[in-house]
């Protein structure tokens, strides 16, 4: 089923190269082989895209939202580790690499939002540890209540 739908979702020219495949696994490592983008060259031009990404004239879910489709394109690319070791990993890294990258994403939201979150950004800074994503979104969409009851 899943070469059905693979064989088709692709050009005629395509479709003739693939159409004997007998596992999606050996269509889709053909595929990637052919059309894949260098990731380097594309998760440095993610990098660039989300350092220079700022709220501007856009409203904090449109922010929002185009910043989450950076950062899921970039876990495409780069997902997180997973020990594979035979014994059970009892280090905290994995937590700590996890956490550290939810800290980025939040300085990264914090600081492309505009000027008037000012106060929001900083108090957020201060907290330990830093909310995660979705709750700084919601809370810089609702300003005025965070405001009053900081």
């Amino acid at each position: 089923m899943v070469v059905s739908w693979l064989v088709h979702s692709v050009s005629t020219p395509i479709r003739h190269s693939i159409i004997w495949m007998d596992m999606a696994i050996d269509v889709w490592i053909n595929l990637k082989t052919r059309y894949s983008q260098g990731d380097l060259s594309r998760i440095s031009d993610l990098h660039s895209e989300v350092v220079s990404l700022n709220q501007g004239d856009l409203s904090v879910t449109e922010y929002f939202t185009k910043l989450r489709i950076i950062w899921d394109e970039l876990d495409n690319f780069r997902p997180n580790l997973v020990c594979i070791c035979q014994t059970k990993c009892t280090c905290s890294v994995a937590s700590i690499i996890s956490q550290r990258k939810c800290e980025d994403q939040a300085m990264q939201f914090l600081c492309g939002l505009n000027e008037q979150y000012h106060n929001i950004k900083s108090h957020v800074l201060l907290m330990e540890p830093i909310p995660p994503i979705p709750k700084l979104w919601w809370l810089s969409k609702n300003v005025n209540w965070l405001t009053t009851s900081l």
